[in-house]
């Protein structure tokens, strides 16, 4: 397996193999942060194509000291939250209705367990994440639900490292009423 680097190396000199192989390895992040940016799959996707179409041209920019994924999660960051404007909409929750049961349920593995979690969790996120702003939902995003440091996702949203923290208080402030106001039967204060 080649490493990161020299993949990027190679992908600057034009290589569509390494580009392809580099597709592979950063679409899964790519599309998830789009999706918990604007809320919606079929926008999620067309952005993550654009976004890869934009890292192909400005590959030649990319100083190697400079640290790969924040560069180019900022260009994922500002075309979610173009779109998020330009739309002027509340992010659509993608696969908004009930998650219903089988009508003949037999016994559930536990890949199918996971997905119906999975879908609730990001039904349930994209109804709270409508409370927040657009620069809320790319920091939270990128550091609560990516693991992006601090630093990196200042890097990627082109604010300061002070700013991101103050979009995480202020999202989890919002996302903590929304759950005490939806789900008061499950949601307890911290101690």
């Amino acid at each position: 397996m080649t490493d990161e680097r020299s993949l990027i190396r190679r992908c600057r000199q034009q290589d569509e193999e390494a580009f392809e192989a580099l597709v592979r390895l950063k679409r899964g992040k790519v599309f998830r942060i789009a999706l918990n940016i604007v809320g919606d799959e079929d926008d999620a996707k067309d952005i993550t194509q654009l976004a890869f179409v934009r890292l192909w041209r400005s590959l030649p920019s990319f100083r190697e000291s400079e640290r790969f994924d924040p560069w180019f999660f900022r260009i994922v960051v500002n075309l979610s939250l173009d779109h998020y404007r330009r739309s002027r909409r509340a992010p659509r929750a993608s696969g908004s209705a009930a998650v219903e049961p089988p009508a003949n349920p037999g016994p559930m593995d536990a890949e199918q367990d996971s997905a119906l979690y999975r879908q609730e969790i990001r039904r349930i996120f994209n109804e709270a994440a409508r409370d927040l702003t657009p620069p809320q939902r790319a920091a939270f995003t990128l550091r609560e639900i990516e693991g992006l440091g601090t630093e990196d996702t200042a890097r990627a949203m082109g604010i300061r490292a002070s700013t991101v923290r103050n979009h995480i208080l202020q999202a989890r402030r919002r996302l903590r009423e929304f759950l005490r106001r939806r789900y008061p039967e499950i949601f307890r204060e911290p101690r």
